[in-house]
């Protein structure tokens, strides 16, 4: 990621400062959304699918700019609603996990940090 700011003599500090903090803003945000949809999309992928319940309770909610959150399953168990989303993470004692959300969640993370170049040899 870049960023230039060429400074002119009618500007003022503050206002290229500004310039700063606004490019600055709306690149972490779109990183964050970016990395977001990716994720959703891997989780939607990824889930195991039986009757295709689980896979279409998946969503992805925007919170904020800077706030973004898959959810899958419901937390009550409404008729039709899959509330089952853990077991079928984390497994059971008579089911193996079947992880999809985590999976998810680490490319989210590797995304966001290859965006900001935090990943050093």
């Amino acid at each position: 990621m870049m960023f230039e700011v060429i400074l002119k003599e009618e500007e003022n500090l503050k206002d290229s400062l500004m310039k700063i903090y606004e490019k600055i803003r709306r690149k972490t945000s779109d990183t964050l959304l970016e990395a977001s949809i990716e994720a959703y999309n891997t989780a939607r992928e990824t889930v195991h699918v039986r009757t295709g319940r689980l896979r279409s309770s998946i969503n992805l909610e925007r919170r904020g700019d800077f706030e973004f959150r898959i959810v899958a399953g419901y937390p009550s168990r409404e008729k039709g609603k899959p509330y089952y989303a853990p077991f079928v993470e984390f497994g059971t004692r008579r089911m193996p996990p079947r992880p999809f959300m985590k999976p998810a969640a680490e490319k989210a993370i590797a995304r966001v940090k290859s965006s900001f170049n935090l990943l050093r040899s």
